[in-house]
This record gives structure tokens, C-alpha cells and sequence, in this order.
């Protein structure tokens, strides 16, 4: 019987205390910024040979990065880091493969990030151990593409099922249960080393030129002025063109984070309507429209093509550029 009150208190210790007999059970497993990191690169490296035409690279450049409420908490503070090495690793993998491209042609002017934090996507419920990177060519939120029908996304995600990256349409009523912050969304600028033209040596003799045949002039000073008349609000206006490439787009509160982007307010504009660039191997201006509606430069009609695989035609050193008979933009090259 004096054994009794040992044998009782045990007991009771053993249901406070667990003893270490007992098995532990393991602590819910959580998402790394590692993890994220390696879901955006996954997902951009596989972009590279399913969008490439030819010779010619293309990947995607836009990504959501969806993630359970608590798992975006948790990490927010990072995806500042997480967003600059998955760019650093981009670069260094198209760096890589340019042995089996000759052209870097994204569709995009930028890199292009949003987080966001969501309990379901597409059905499926997210849980604080999953990361589903959605990834595009260029404007994934509804309304930035219009080339895209308005009740399907066009994009790349990894199938649960397969565990494989899949071309996959979306319905875009299924990001309405995701909570897209504004400090989640990073834009970062296309930093590509791409070699230099190669100028030719002029003969002996020849006149000596104000400038090499390169860019124009330096991308501070501006390659083109490009001034503007919007005919329904009767208003004007100018834009200098610093990059090699810009969009022309509508004025929408989702383009006002890509700074090569000409804004128009105007809602003849079709979004995005028209890129410009300039050809380092021609040394000239060309043009590409993906409009529905009519662009026009010096009278003649620019045929539509799409963005994924843009038709580029010669825009001359001093040009009118028509769009959709409303919106007029007068092209002055810089010498």
C-alpha cells in the first residue's frame, strides 16, 4: 500500500509531462524563401524552351507567386530578396543558353512580380506548405492583354496531378479569392549584356561622323521625341523616349509600374496597342501593332500580329502614327 501514492503521482506526471517514451509528433512543415526562390525558377526555366521560336529566346516574364495567408505573413519581408535572386538567376540561365539562341526576344519590357496570399486557387485549397507560381509571357491580371479573350488567361502552371509545368487557360474570376497586395508587386528592368554592334572601320578619307551608328544618341538625352494629340479630350503632349524599347499603351492604374510604358488616356488605345524599339543591327526605329484596330504610320496600315510573336515594320526617322484614327503621335528621331 506505501507504494500506492508513488504509483498515482506517475501517473499523473505522465499525463502533464509527457514522458519521452511516448512519440513526439512532427511540427507542421513550413515554406522556405529557398522554397520560393527554386518554385520562380522552375517555372521560368521551363518557359524558356516551351515559348522559344527558332533562334529566337522567349520565356515568361510576368509571375504570381500565390501562397496561404500565414505563409505570406511570414514571408513578406523577404520577397524583396526572393524577387532579386530569381532575376540574377534568370539572367544567369539565359546567359547560359545563348549558345542555342541567336536573339533575346521577350514579349515583355520587365520583370514582373506579384504576390499574393489566397486559401483556394482554381479549386484546389492552398495550404501553408504549398507555393503556385503562375506564369506568363507578358499580363496576367485580367484586362492587360487584349489579344487574350476576356473570359480565359493564358498561362503556365504546375499541375498538382503531374507535378509538370502545363500551358493552361484560366478562368480570371479564379484570382478573385486572392488577396494581391500592393507591396507584394515588384517590377525590375530587363538588364541583358548583349553585345555591342560591330562598326565597320570608315576608308581613308571618308568624312568623319558626329556619332557611331549605334544609339543615337545617350538613352539620358533621348533616342525620340514622340509628342502626342488625343482628339476627344482635344489635349497634348510629349514623351521622351530613353529606352531602346516602350510600349504604347492605354492609361490603367496596372501599366503605371512599367516605367517604358507610353500612357495614353485615351479609350481609343488598345492595351498594350504598339511597341516601338530600335534595332542596334539596322540602326533604325521599326514598329509592331497588336491593336484590333487600325495603326497606321504616314498613312499606311501596320498589320496586326500578336505579342507573343511580334511583326516589326520600319518606322522612318520623322513619322505620323495613327491609332485607331483618334490618337495621333508625331515620331521625331534624335541624331
Amino acid at each position: 500500500m506505501a507504494d500506492q501514492p508513488s504509483n498515482w503521482l506517475n501517473k499523473l506526471g505522465n499525463l502533464l509531462v509527457p514522458s519521452s517514451s511516448q512519440p513526439k509528433t512532427n511540427p507542421v512543415a513550413t515554406v522556405s524563401n529557398t522554397r520560393i526562390l527554386n518554385e520562380l525558377v522552375a517555372s521560368f526555366q521551363d518557359s524558356v524552351p516551351r515559348e522559344s521560336v527558332g533562334k529566337s529566346m522567349l520565356f515568361n516574364a510576368h509571375f504570381l507567386i500565390i501562397l496561404h495567408p500565414d505563409t505570406y505573413e511570414a514571408r513578406q519581408n523577404a520577397f524583396p530578396v526572393i524577387v532579386n535572386e530569381a532575376v540574377n538567376a534568370f539572367t544567369t540561365f539565359i546567359e547560359s543558353e545563348k549558345t542555342n539562341y541567336e536573339r533575346v526576344v521577350p514579349v515583355a519590357a520587365n520583370w514582373f512580380f506579384k504576390f499574393g496570399g489566397g486559401r483556394e486557387f482554381g479549386g484546389e485549397p492552398v495550404t501553408p506548405t504549398d507555393v503556385k507560381v503562375v506564369g506568363a509571357l507578358t499580363g496576367i491580371l485580367p484586362g492587360n492583354d487584349p489579344t487574350q479573350s476576356p473570359d480565359r488567361i493564358h498561362v503556365t502552371r504546375r499541375v498538382k496531378q503531374t507535378n509538370r509545368f502545363e500551358k493552361v487557360d484560366i478562368d480570371p474570376n479564379t484570382f478573385q479569392h486572392i488577396d494581391f497586395r500592393e507591396p507584394g508587386a515588384f517590377v525590375v528592368k530587363f538588364a541583358f549584356s548583349t553585345p555591342a554592334p560591330i562598326t565597320p572601320r570608315p576608308p581613308a578619307g571618308a568624312p568623319a561622323t558626329r556619332h557611331a551608328p549605334g544609339l543615337p544618341r545617350s538613352l539620358g538625352a533621348g533616342l525620340a521625341q514622340i509628342n502626342h494629340y488625343i482628339a476627344e479630350l482635344n489635349k497634348e503632349d510629349s514623351y521622351l523616349m530613353r529606352d531602346r524599347e516602350i510600349v504604347v499603351a492605354r492609361k490603367e492604374p496596372d501599366n503605371q509600374h512599367f516605367p517604358n510604358y507610353l500612357l495614353l488616356e485615351s479609350a481609343y488605345v488598345s492595351n498594350p496597342h504598339a511597341r516601338i524599339r530600335y534595332n542596334d543591327e539596322m540602326h533604325a526605329f521599326q514598329i509592331a501593332s497588336f491593336s484590333r484596330n487600325e495603326t497606321r504610320v504616314n498613312e499606311q496600315l501596320i498589320p496586326r500580329s500578336e505579342p507573343a510573336s511580334p511583326q516589326w515594320y520600319a518606322l522612318p526617322d520623322q513619322a505620323q502614327i495613327l491609332l485607331n484614327s483618334m490618337v495621333t503621335l508625331t515620331f521625331q528621331r534624335h541624331d
